[in-house]
């Protein structure tokens, strides 16, 4: 029987990139936010799975500015571990809201999101196609507008 895996937090030097441009591929842009963010690795055995990078707005607010598993990891309960872990870690750091933003097109993180409690607050319309250099294409459809969610926690 294969162990659980694991969450700690690591630093910004054992933060593995790739994994993190999974979820956004765009490298300036996860270096913008990773100095001011908490890092935790998610790991199964020796191997990193997963990773989920936390921000703080104030006392109040917290932002989940990356979160992505390992493809090979995914669709086995990862990424909704993580989001749960965020929304605990958030909650025993203070704060009684969290945010989390993605892309319109992707559908199965709107889904995950959702199921694990977050609503829809608002859209912020082109988003992508203004601050990205290149079309993201995701379940064939153009990412443009970034879908913001936040929980009260």
């Amino acid at each position: 029987m294969q162990a659980a895996a694991s969450i700690r937090l690591i630093t910004k030097e054992e933060a593995d990139i790739g994994l993190l441009m999974e979820a956004d591929p765009d490298e300036a842009m996860i270096r913008s936010y990773l100095d001011d963010s908490l890092i935790f690795e998610m790991r199964e055995g020796c191997r990193s799975i997963g990773c989920l990078l936390l921000f703080s707005h104030d006392k109040t607010l917290m932002e989940i500015k990356n979160i992505a598993v390992a493809e090979a990891y995914r669709n086995k309960g990862h990424g909704l571990r993580l989001l749960q872990f965020a929304i605990e870690e958030a909650r025993r750091r203070g704060a009684q809201k969290l945010k989390i933003a993605t892309g319109n097109s992707s559908t199965g993180q709107l889904y995950l999101y959702q199921k694990a409690g977050f609503k829809i607050t608002r859209i912020v319309e082109d988003y992508f196609t203004n601050r990205y250099p290149a079309p993201i294409v995701e379940n064939g459809i153009l990412c443009r507008h970034q879908v913001i969610l936040e929980m009260l926690i």
